[in-house]
Order: C-alpha cells, then sequence, then structure tokens
C-alpha cells in the first residue's frame, strides 16, 4: 500500500504545471532602410620633391631651396632660357569608382592662390591659376594611375626668398 500512495504521489507531482521554471519572452523589429549611391575617391600616389602622404587625397611635396642653376629637387630636370628657367615632374593621380555606370571621369585642377608675379605653374601642359578650374582630361580611366606632366616657370626676375608654395587642387567628376 505504501508502494501504491508513493506511486500515486509522484505521478501527482508530476502532473502539476511547474510555474517556477517558466521564462519571460518578449520579441521585437528593427526595419533598416539605405540606398546605395555611386562614389568616387581621387588620391595623389606621385609627384617629383620630397614628397609624402602619397595614395591619399592630402599629399605634400617638397621642393627645398632652389635656384636656377643649383640642385636640382628629386624627381625633377630643369629648362633654362636667358630670363626664366622651368621644373618639370610628374604628377601621379589615381581616382576609383564604386556602383557607377560611368565609363569615365574628368580630372580638373586649379591652384589654391595666386602664383607669385611670373611664376607659372602647369599640368598636362594647362597654364593654372587660382580663379578658374581647368580640365586636363575629360576621358579620365577609372582605377589606373596616369601621370600628368607637372611643371613650374619661374623668371630670373623674382625676388631672392620669394616663396613659391601653392596648392594644386584635383578634383574629378564623373561622366
Amino acid at each position: 500500500m505504501n508502494k501504491v500512495i508513493m506511486g500515486c504521489f509522484v505521478v501527482a507531482a508530476l502532473a502539476v504545471p511547474s510555474y517556477v521554471m517558466a521564462q519571460d519572452t518578449a520579441a521585437g523589429t528593427m526595419t533598416v532602410t539605405g540606398t546605395v549611391v555611386s562614389s568616387i575617391s581621387l588620391t595623389i600616389e606621385s609627384a617629383g620633391g620630397t614628397f609624402t602622404q602619397g595614395g591619399t587625397s592630402a599629399a605634400s611635396t617638397d621642393l627645398g631651396s632652389i635656384s636656377k642653376f643649383g640642385a636640382l629637387p628629386t624627381g625633377f630636370t630643369r629648362a633654362t632660357t636667358s630670363s626664366t628657367w622651368t621644373l618639370s615632374s610628374n604628377i601621379g593621380v589615381t581616382v576609383q569608382k564604386a556602383n557607377s555606370i560611368s565609363t569615365a571621369y574628368t580630372l580638373n585642377a586649379k591652384l589654391t592662390t595666386a602664383p607669385a608675379t611670373g611664376v607659372v605653374w602647369k599640368v598636362n601642359a594647362f597654364t593654372l591659376n587660382a580663379t578658374t578650374v581647368t580640365a586636363m582630361t575629360a576621358a579620365g580611366a577609372w582605377d589606373t594611375s596616369p601621370t600628368y606632366a607637372w611643371s613650374i616657370q619661374i623668371p630670373d626676375s623674382l625676388a631672392t626668398a620669394t616663396a613659391i608654395n601653392n596648392v594644386i587642387e584635383f578634383s574629378a567628376i564623373s561622366g
């Protein structure tokens, strides 16, 4: 009889729902929206002089002390006339695209400040100034690193210790 009572107790204990082990749950959702848009990037890959931060959009080059008859900055050549001298090198520029069907880009350049009197800056044979954007090429090939000829013509009449510092501002527009 004790076995029957014990068996009934076990069955009864198992039949009673156990609220102690129940867990509360909750759920939520998050809606995500977004639209993919095309984008392009421009980096300066190389240039004459003491070149730093290549592969970025904010590269820099230092020509040091320059003169008509002195040592040349790294990667430059010099041409002289009776009244001027020209330092020439190359600038490598890469333009990349993402999520775009564009087949080419236009590369533009301009100076950020007016050059010293008589100093002429050129890129790809185009004279640059601080007021007008100049198209270097209208059919740039994506994901390549073409080099563009770059020169600074300095008149012999420019005063000693005159800074020729400037910034060439490049911009690319997808076509």
